[in-house]
């Protein structure tokens, strides 16, 4: 189930046949800038393609609808032949055009026209908050990695502190002026400086890939992003 979970946030398809990898060392994201990011996303967002494809026949609509009230003019033709024998057939033929003109319809095609434009309006309200939306989505990704990477730096700070004081400590229970008290309670803060790079790198590789879900390009760039083999 995590598995597909885990699919499911990378946005694979949502299945459990593969394998994860037990090393995932930690990988600078590639060096995409923000507006290069933005761009990208407005391009190749799925989403906001579909919204703009709305917008658009929304705008067909309404055209359609402005010109219910226009004349119009049509003609037909049609050719065949006549008669009781093959040979005493005669070529027959009519030619028929028709003219429409709208005087008046009670408001029906002028219902239909503001009912089109109400309805563009709507798509057009989407497609612009969506487009925020897309853009708030690369913004907040692009900071959680910067973030998460110099959590990063801190977390291996953190870890060279760690060991170095669990080296002094072990010097000082060696030469009898620390208990053994002080050399766990050094251990355990190594364990915890490990955990928490641990967690920085998972952060960081989450963060990745969640910007790579908000530029739309999540399943085509999944290695460059994690620095992994496809």
């Amino acid at each position: 189930k995590k598995k597909i979970a885990l699919a499911r946030l990378v946005g694979l398809p949502p299945t459990d046949g593969y394998d994860v990898g037990a090393d995932v060392p930690f990988a600078a994201a590639p060096p995409v800038p923000l507006d290069t990011a933005l761009k990208q996303a407005l391009d190749t967002r799925a989403d906001l393609q579909a919204a703009q494809a709305q917008v658009r026949a929304a705008e067909r609509a309404v055209s359609a609808a402005h010109a219910a009230h226009m004349p119009t003019a049509s003609v037909s033709a049609d050719v065949g032949t006549i008669g009781g024998t093959l040979p005493d057939s005669r070529a027959t033929f009519s030619v028929a055009g028709r003219v429409h003109v709208p005087l008046w319809s009670g408001g029906r095609e002028e219902g239909a026209s503001q009912q089109a434009q109400a309805a563009l309006q709507q798509r057009r309200a989407e497609l612009i908050d969506l487009g925020g939306q897309v853009e708030s989505d690369v913004r907040r990704a692009y900071l959680d990695v910067q973030a998460a990477a110099s959590q990063i730096d801190v977390a291996v700070r953190n870890q060279e502190v760690a060991g170095e004081t669990l080296t002094l400590t072990r010097q000082r229970f060696d030469a009898g002026i620390a208990d053994s008290v002080e050399v766990v309670q050094a251990q355990e803060a190594v364990a915890g400086a490990v955990l928490d790079y641990i967690n920085s790198v998972f952060a960081h590789n989450l963060a990745k890939v969640t910007l790579a879900r908000s530029m739309g390009v999540s399943a085509e760039r999944l290695a460059e992003f994690l620095r992994v083999a496809p």
